[in-house]
């Protein structure tokens, strides 16, 4: 099995308030870490552009689309994507070709 990474860039509909979508962002944890295959999420910022972008890490890109094709189904994720400027997504799920963990993490 090779792993795969889902990346997922968007910005925030105007007038957003950041810590409610952190807050609604948060409640999918357990969807997404109750899947089978995860492995590793973060969720970022440029604060430059206001442009997010969520990285999850699967084992397998069967795993990863399952996983996406029932994201929707769940109240949390609704929540979260409520907040999202559905014009500026860009979603992607790729093989990792190379890849290096720091031992602390």
């Amino acid at each position: 099995m090779e792993n795969v990474v889902e990346t997922v860039r968007f910005k925030l509909n105007e007038g957003t308030d950041v810590q409610s979508f952190l807050s609604d962002a948060e409640g999918t944890t357990a969807y997404v870490k109750g899947s089978a295959g995860f492995q590793y999420r973060s969720l970022s910022l440029n604060e430059e552009t206001l442009e997010w972008l969520d990285v999850i890490y699967w084992d397998s890109m069967a795993n990863a689309k399952a996983a996406s094709n029932h994201f929707m189904s769940n109240e949390s994720a609704q929540k979260m994507v409520s907040h999202i400027d559905e014009a500026s997504l860009v979603m992607a799920t790729d093989f990792v070709k190379m890849s290096i963990c720091s031992s602390s993490l």
